[in-house]
């Protein structure tokens, strides 16, 4: 693929308008608006997506309407595969030919709407006697041996009462389930028209064209409010087999529509209409375009999709009572704020309670109070966060004047160095001062070891634990208890001794009440990847008396760092001008960068860290991070 040019790494492909269903809150079938669009050959799909390869995209949702409609749908998956991209589909299951099953395995999800299990309410909901389908094409798929499907349910006042029994399916038939409450958005969506009858519902005139004048709405069926809708979805985030956005909930139950929504429409998601179109501002507040005559690298630059980008996205009326996560979610992930760190949380529980197996009442209430206690103090401690003032700033930071940076994420200036290291990476999921940061290790080391499978069990109490500790990095908070981490990784490190994984239950365990000792006789934490990091943690939230403690797991040098007081970075003299963003960035001459940018104003730090992150090369980030924590800790350049 294509180096990136832009910040667009993921793209919406409407691959149709058409769609065989009639579900009460989507407008796509009754609004025409969405009437008679040319829909793209295979070869137009095919260079639609070299564009958006060459354009930085890696992932690509094909969505519409009903993508299955499209004679071409197989078409574009496997070309999108081919190009290395990561490809979700979504569909109904009324009509998936048996060509569009031979690109299951291509896909990273298929998303399968169904939201109930009951024939008449389908048709309800739906508009269609299709259930069987549905059940069918998921039971086929699982035969298959397909284990990337994924259920979708919009939980309405219709359906609330179902949800024991959808998640009790989803579980037999181990597919996870989505569970999105309906919102306000679709309040003016609830009632099933019949087919045929076209009502406006939402959109204006597109491009120019007027819209047929709106006909009388009806009432709406009586309905569920939102937050109940939500509160009963949240109760069910601990339920194998069911997925639960936490930052979803959040965005919902803190909606302003007096403030401006944080978005990444047509700044990181780009929108492609089936005719190749790029749709602004997305789909969802949809009244203009700009059509597909030349290459999207050159659409992204036009006048009229930056003006959209920067005046309108978030700042309109729908956008700020908009919760179409799709687009708000990748938002979150580039902006170090309260969403950011609910979702994280969020992910880190989808990925761990896969093997925590069946919950008793007891337990399932126990995670609930300490996950709400939680959520919370990360709610709470996390208000002060600002975003950045620009979209290649993760957060907000200022210079000090003497060398030093202001964020919000510490009470104290942090150095040059932490700020260049965080902004190697392209959004804030590798964030040095984040729980999140070092609690992946669950998921991302020491879960896929071989784990006994009453300590796997155990994962949604552990990521408790480690939260409640590591909140302690925010500013405002103190260090929880986290009382169970200490006697979880003594078990996990002895059942793991010998293997790598057994390092990162040490590094967790030194953040427990565990003594050193213990932690010693299974492993060490020396040569791990993120020792330097767990170094400058703890140096934060530990004791003298434990971190004397602890010096002996670590490696010589970090050993040093984490007993002694942080030694000034000795810069290197003056040796003409300091090299660009860009090449710094490439790890030419990055001691001399980060000696100038000490002795820049705010607004020329600013431009440089803007520079330096459009430069980023995941593939050399982890390098450059540890180059530049390492110079922070040893104040040796590096």
């Amino acid at each position: 693929m294509a180096p990136a040019v832009s910040r667009f790494r993921h793209a919406r492909l409407y691959i149709t308008f058409r769609c065989n269903a009639r579900c009460g809150y989507c407008n796509v079938w009754q609004d025409p608006v969405f009437d008679g669009h040319r829909e793209l050959t295979a070869d137009g799909l095919r260079r639609c997506l070299d564009e958006l390869a060459e354009l930085g995209v890696s992932y690509v949702d094909i969505t519409g309407g009903e993508p299955a409609l499209h004679r071409e749908v197989t078409a574009a998956v496997r070309h999108a595969h081919q190009l290395g991209m990561s490809v979700d589909l979504t569909t109904n299951a009324i009509r998936f030919p048996a060509a569009a099953r031979e690109i299951v395995p291509l896909l990273g999800t298929v998303n399968v709407s169904l939201d109930t299990l009951d024939a008449e309410r389908y048709h309800g909901i739906r508009g269609t006697d299709t259930l069987d389908r549905t059940l069918d094409l998921v039971r086929d798929l699982g035969a298959a041996g397909a284990d990337n499907v994924k259920l979708i349910c919009v939980v309405s006042g219709q359906n609330a009462a179902e949800l024991p029994e959808i998640v009790s399916y989803a579980q037999r038939a181990r597919v996870p389930v989505y569970l999105s409450p309906m919102f306000s958005y679709f309040a003016a969506q609830r009632e099933l028209r019949p087919a045929g009858s076209v009502r406006m519902l939402k959109l204006a005139a597109v491009n120019g064209r007027a819209n047929p004048a709106t006909e009388p709405a009806s009432p709406p069926p009586p309905s569920l409010p939102t937050a109940e809708l939500a509160r009963r979805v949240a109760e069910l985030r601990y339920e194998p087999y069911t997925v639960v956005s936490l930052a979803f909930l959040h965005h919902l139950r803190t909606l302003d529509p007096t403030t401006e929504t944080h978005c990444g429409a047509n700044s990181r998601i780009l929108t492609v209409g089936p005719d190749g179109r790029v749709m602004l501002p997305c789909y969802h507040e949809w009244d203009a375009s700009l059509p597909w005559d030349r290459p999207y690298r050159q659409l992204v630059a036009d006048p009229e999709l930056i003006r959209v980008r920067d005046h309108e996205v978030g700042r309109r009326p729908g956008c700020r009572s908009c919760a179409v996560f799709p687009y708000l979610g990748l938002a979150m992930s580039h902006r170090l704020t309260t969403p950011f760190l609910v979702q994280a949380f969020s992910e880190e529980l989808l990925r761990l309670k896969r093997h925590a197996g069946p919950l008793t009442g007891e337990r399932r209430g126990a995670l609930l109070r300490r996950g709400d206690a939680l959520l919370a103090a990360i709610e709470r401690h996390a208000a002060p966060l600002r975003g950045g003032s620009h979209l290649d700033e993760l957060y907000h930071f200022e210079a000090t004047g003497d060398g030093r940076v202001r964020t919000d994420l510490s009470a104290e200036p942090v150095t040059v160095e932490e700020l260049l290291a965080d902004h190697a990476h392209e959004d804030c999921w590798r964030v040095q001062r984040t729980p999140h940061r070092l609690v992946r290790l669950l998921y991302a080391d020491i879960q896929p070891a071989s784990l006994p499978a009453e300590l796997m069990a155990e994962l949604p109490e552990v990521q408790l634990d480690c939260w409640e500790i590591l909140l302690g990095l925010l500013p405002t908070a103190t260090a929880g208890p986290g009382a169970g981490l200490a006697a979880w990784c003594d078990r996990a490190g002895r059942a793991l001794r010998g293997q790598p994984a057994a390092a990162s239950v040490a590094l967790l365990a030194a953040f427990s009440a565990l003594p050193a000792a213990a932690i010693a006789a299974w492993g060490g934490v020396a040569g791990h990847p993120e020792e330097a990091l767990a170094v400058k943690l703890l140096r934060a939230l530990a004791p003298t008396e434990r971190r004397r403690e602890l010096a002996p797991l670590f490696s010589p040098e970090l050993a040093a760092a984490l007993l002694g007081d942080r030694p000034p970075i000795a810069d290197p003299p003056p040796t003409g001008p300091p090299p660009t963003p860009e090449a710094a960035r490439r790890g030419e001459d990055l001691p001399r960068f980060t000696a100038a940018l000490r002795h820049a104003d705010t607004a020329a730090l600013r431009a440089a860290v803007r520079r330096w992150k459009a430069a980023a090369d995941p593939a050399t980030a982890p390098t450059i991070e540890r180059r530049l924590l390492r110079a922070e800790l040893t104040g040796t350049p590096r």
